[in-house]
């Protein structure tokens, strides 16, 4: 059988089943990467990221810069913070160990042109790929994230 004839029906079904909303793409309701700019430069946008958390029950672990991970010179335009909230997190690998995926919590803050954005993971995203028993979990983190960057960029 011609495998180009295969590939072409796989596009065309894959293709089909998405414009129809049943395909995979249709799962995606919401954005994977939420992200939001601050009104702030790069330090004073971690400081108000490490207090909201403080404010909304996270605990800071660490921060991480592009050389701390990958080596090369530090880069002062990026930076990923992270965090947990362990209570709801001991919740939701007790409703699905495969959340781990997710653990713990970052945002990352990438300054260009400026301007400093924060970008995370919808956590929502999850439901696509865990158990019914995790999706109120998963809205309540989406929350608790949304409102720690809104609270952080005012």
């Amino acid at each position: 059988m011609n495998h180009r004839w295969i590939y072409s029906s796989a596009i065309f079904v894959f293709a089909g089943f998405t414009l129809l909303g049943a395909g995979p793409m249709a799962m995606a309701k919401t954005p994977l990467l939420i992200s939001v700019e601050s009104p702030y430069g790069m330090q004073k946008t971690i400081v108000n990221i490490k207090q909201s958390l403080v404010n909304n029950n996270f605990r800071f672990l660490r921060e991480q810069s592009l050389k701390d991970g990958l080596g090369g010179s530090e880069d002062p335009n990026f930076r990923v913070l992270y965090f947990c909230n362990f209570a709801v997190a001991h919740e939701a690998i007790q409703r699905e160990k495969r959340i781990g995926f997710m653990l713990p919590c970052k945002v990352t803050l990438i300054k260009k042109d400026g301007k400093v954005t924060i970008h995370y993971l919808d956590p929502s995203a999850a439901k696509n790929v865990s158990n019914r028993h995790l999706n109120s979990l998963c809205d309540r983190i989406t929350v608790s994230l949304k409102n720690l960057v809104e609270e952080a960029t005012l």
